[in-house]
């Protein structure tokens, strides 16, 4: 029957200009695309900390830590000032949400050119029947696999079996092309992982995206028929454009909750809303010294409790966490985990778990701070640690004149390198308790490198080779622009009271700590008006020469606005540097403040 002014043929959607089909199958692409992408990412980085052993990492994690080599060092400065502990936060939100339009927009690629393909074929609906009497004198394929892909892209809506091809599309534009352009190696043979684990990683993201975007495809392009049957074509063409404001608002919720529910899970909601690092007052120092000589003799007085004092030893919950890996750190099988001592050495050989515990072992209280600690921040622990000499481990296996340093490495990729000196330092040990009980996860299970007055980047977890080596070997962050001797800076805080406090005129006791790497303190100054005065504070006995030490003031304020200040000297008279520096890229320096009012 001729359709009447007026009314949508059934073919309608179809048979407009090619400009408008096109853009109208883009946007609903594109719309399905998001969605699908930002479900198919929050599966994977959920299921990679509910299923550790099976997920191990995720696309974000091994494109995202090489692409940070590439940061500019002022850059990476600027957002480490800026954002503070957050930071890691921001960059693998943007990592997720690059990832996800990136996939998002592959899948509008696809749908156009899958539908381009149909066109020149004729194939597409617009052209069926002059396609129809084209293809009855067409021989049809006999190969079965030709047939069947044949008839798939005759079909006007994507098929399920598509989605082999899809996948494999992606996993060869971003192993193939993104893992080169980034120093990844083609294929991603140098991200974590080698090129089976990116196609792996990506394996559960892209397939459930790939799913669910043919679903949601379909689903739209049948909306859009009945649309165009019963409003038109132009009911047709607005309806993909509200659809794609919803969708993309729908990604992006997804996408939220699903960095809340990974923050709530991991670490706590509180980290997910936390905010950036403390701001200190000015202190006016004049004439600092930068050494006394003789040096001073630490004086122990008596010790008086105070609330929010820091206490000397650090619990498991409350220890530190710093980790490059930006979802998940590795989770290793101690079954099958060894560690490997080679390189130019004589002998090389391997410990098991059961093995490394059998040998003579070494306990050793020992503070770890990060080396992206602010100054009064908190990325600093004191721990009771037991394990065995490093030293002893590398003479076992016999080192070869000429060795200069030892490359230590981690389950998680992590690498970085020692001086000779000090890895065969006395002190330095192989580590696997903590506080008497195995290390936890997130502290390097099942060992842990342990070297005094060297920041964390030096202390390598999950231990699994050391290479005696002959070099100038550049680290995982010295690759990134931080400083390859990582000493500990001297530094001291306050705990208590807190910046911006209201005291009473009463005796009260400003406290916290001091600490100096391998170098111990000697005393530790207070200044009660901006950097004026200074007057000796208590100390508390240490646990230990590699610990940190606690030390109070006692005062008795009278009513006013002060500017409290603290600074260290170590056991050789050097004196705490008042010059401000930002952590990057060898530690932060300068005094912490804070300002209370006395009523």
């Amino acid at each position: 029957m001729p359709t009447q002014p007026g009314e949508s043929s059934p073919t309608a959607v179809n048979a407009q200009p090619e400009g408008g089909a096109y853009r109208r199958l883009a946007l609903m692409a594109l719309g399905s695309a998001l969605v699908a992408a930002a479900v198919g990412l929050v599966t994977a980085y959920l299921g990679r900390f509910l299923l550790p052993a099976i997920i191990t990492t995720t696309p974000a994690e091994q494109f995202g830590d090489q692409f940070t080599a590439l940061i500019p060092l002022s850059v990476f400065s600027f957002l480490l000032r800026t954002f503070d502990g957050n930071a890691k936060h921001l960059y693998i939100g943007g990592v997720v949400v690059i990832e996800a339009l990136l996939t998002a927009l592959f899948g509008v690629a696809y749908a156009l050119a899958r539908q381009e393909l149909r066109r020149r074929q004729g194939w597409a609906t617009e052209a069926a029947g002059a396609g129809r009497r084209r293809g009855r004198g067409r021989r049809q394929p006999r190969n079965t696999i030709t047939r069947y892909v044949t008839t798939t892209l005759q079909a006007e809506q994507p098929g399920y079996i598509e989605a082999v091809v899809i996948v494999l599309g992606l996993w060869l534009i971003s192993a193939g092309l993104v893992a080169p352009l980034i120093g990844g190696g083609f294929l991603g043979a140098k991200l974590v992982g080698g090129v089976g684990g990116v196609f792996l990683a990506e394996l559960l993201p892209n397939g459930v995206f790939v799913l669910l975007f043919v679903a949601l495809l379909r689903n739209a392009q049948k909306v859009a028929e009945a649309r165009a049957t019963t409003g038109g074509a132009l009911a047709a063409d607005a309806l993909p454009r509200r659809a794609l404001i919803r969708q993309g608002a729908l990604a992006l919720a997804i996408l939220g909750g699903g960095a809340l529910v990974w923050e709530a899970l991991s670490s706590g909601l509180g980290a997910a809303l936390g905010l950036g690092g403390p701001h200190r007052p000015p202190l006016t120092i004049t004439q600092a010294p930068t050494r006394i000589i003789p040096a001073p003799t630490p004086v122990y007085g008596a010790w008086t409790p105070v609330a929010g004092q820091t206490p000397e030893l650090t619990t498991v919950g409350d220890f530190y966490y710093v980790s490059k890996n930006l979802v998940s750190d590795p989770s290793v099988d101690v079954g099958s985990w060894g560690l490997r001592i080679d390189g130019e050495v004589n002998h090389p050989f391997t410990l098991t778990y059961s093995q490394l515990q059998a040998l003579p072992s070494v306990d050793q209280y020992h503070t770890l701070e990060c080396i992206s600690n602010e100054v009064g921040g908190n990325l600093m622990s004191n721990g009771f640690f037991t394990g065995v000499s490093l030293a002893n481990l590398l003479n076992q296996a016999g080192i070869t004149p000429g060795a200069t340093e030892v490359i230590f490495y981690g389950a998680d990729g992590y690498s970085d390198r020692l001086h000779l000196s000090q890895a065969l330092d006395p002190r330095s040990l192989v580590v696997y308790h903590l506080n008497g009980a195995p290390l936890p996860t997130a502290h390097g299970y099942p060992a842990r490198m342990l070297i005094p007055g060297l920041y964390g980047m030096k202390n390598g977890k999950w231990l699994t080779r050391l290479e005696v080596a002959t070099g100038d070997y550049q680290g995982y962050w010295e690759q990134r622009g931080w400083t390859p001797e990582s000493n500990v800076k001297m530094t001291s805080r306050i705990d208590t009271p807190h910046d911006g406090d209201f005291l009473t005129a009463k005796p009260t006791y400003i406290s916290g700590i001091a600490y100096s790497g391998a170098s111990g303190i000697a005393r530790v100054d207070v200044t009660l008006d901006g950097g004026s005065t200074w007057t000796p504070a208590t100390l508390r006995r240490p646990l230990g020469a590699l610990t940190w030490v606690l030390w109070e003031y006692r005062w008795t304020p009278t009513t006013g606005t002060y500017t409290i200040g603290v600074r260290a000297i170590d056991l050789a008279g050097n004196v705490q540097t008042p010059v401000e520096a930002p952590t990057l890229p060898d530690g932060a320096s300068g005094y912490d403040a804070i300002s209370v009012t006395v009523r």
